[in-house]
């Protein structure tokens, strides 16, 4: 069993060395460091929640609890795994861990996410946890290469609960 620890990352707390690690844990995915800046620092909409393993951020994930997709979602901004670390388990988990803390604030609106059509890793996880592929509702949701995502939040804990309650047995 791991030790990895997963919570919601503070932007008044992010170090300037936790910035870097997050750099580095997203740079596969395309963003550039101003726009990673404007997610993780500047933006004061979004929430952003990490794993760590000992001191360094492997996993991260955030959300824009303020999105016009969907008219009016938290929206999954991005989640990313250092690729040593994954299939372990651990995006799952930073769902989890986002699913609990909105849960815990009263939230009711739905969670979406868009996910690169041919990204099946994603894909099927999303589906996994509960997310359905739903048609564009509106223009901010169109895109030929993502499908657009959504899911009650109280749908995501049941079924990781479940997920979790079978991979103990």
């Amino acid at each position: 069993m791991n030790n990895f620890k997963y919570f919601r990352l503070d932007r008044k707390d992010i170090t300037e060395n936790e910035f870097k690690q997050i750099l580095a844990v997203e740079s596969e995915d395309g963003y550039t460091e101003e726009q990673l800046k404007s997610i993780w620092i500047e933006d004061e909409k979004d929430d952003n929640f990490v794993c760590v393993d000992g001191d360094k951020i492997i996993a991260h994930i955030s959300y824009n609890p303020l999105s016009k997709r969907r008219n009016g979602s938290l929206y999954m901004v991005n989640l990313s795994v250092l690729p040593e670390y994954r299939r372990q388990g651990i995006a799952m988990e930073l769902i989890n861990t986002a699913t609990e803390y909105y849960l815990s604030k009263g939230q009711t609106l739905k969670m979406s996410t868009s996910v690169d059509k041919d990204n099946l890793p994603a894909l099927k996880l999303y589906q996994k946890v509960g997310f359905e592929i739903k048609e564009p509702i509106s223009e901010v949701d169109i895109d030929d290469e993502q499908f657009i995502m959504e899911a009650d939040l109280k749908v995501i804990y049941s079924n990781i609960k479940a997920i979790k309650n079978e991979m103990q047995k």
